[in-house]
């Protein structure tokens, strides 16, 4: 038995009370990619809006929030590296919506994201295959969420 095999014949099945939140990485690098958690649409640590798309939050309050997400996601990233020259391609991004009962444009939602990372990265670099998914909520009652996967380029160190 390995170490890991050991770990987990010893972990408790109780996971805790709700709160007791396990430590994240913002960003993981795994060789010659990088992979950026998701970001909730906060700024100065306060949601932009609450809520689901399409009831309590406007299309265009929600194209805001996914460019706000999409800034958080790269703001990770250029934290992790210590800038983004390291940055080769933006591989994909995911981006959730929290949708009211009958909301179909999450694309345009997404579209907002997408537009920052090209806007940031360029045309080439930037452009990137993507999914937008329309869900019943996200965490802390943010109307959308965002997350991505870079390259980076073979001589980063």
């Amino acid at each position: 038995m390995n170490d890991a095999d050991q770990r987990l014949a010893a972990a408790v099945l109780d996971p805790g009370p709700a709160g007791e939140r396990p430590s994240v990485a913002a960003a993981r690098r795994s060789g010659a990619v990088l992979i950026a958690s998701g970001q909730v649409a906060a700024r100065d640590g306060k949601l932009l809006a609450e809520g689901r798309v399409g009831d309590d939050v406007s299309l265009d309050t929600a194209r805001a929030c996914a460019r706000q997400c999409a800034r958080n996601v790269i703001a990770a990233v250029q934290n992790e590296l210590g800038g983004l020259g390291a940055i080769e391609q933006v591989e994909t991004v995911s981006v959730w919506v929290a949708s009211a009962p009958g909301f179909t444009d999450q694309h345009l939602v997404a579209d907002a994201a997408t537009d920052l990372f090209t806007e940031v990265f360029g045309d080439g670099a930037g452009r990137h295959a993507r999914v937008a998914l329309g869900v019943a909520a996200l965490p802390t009652g943010s109307p959308v969420e965002a997350q991505a996967t870079f390259r980076l380029r073979p001589e980063s160190p």
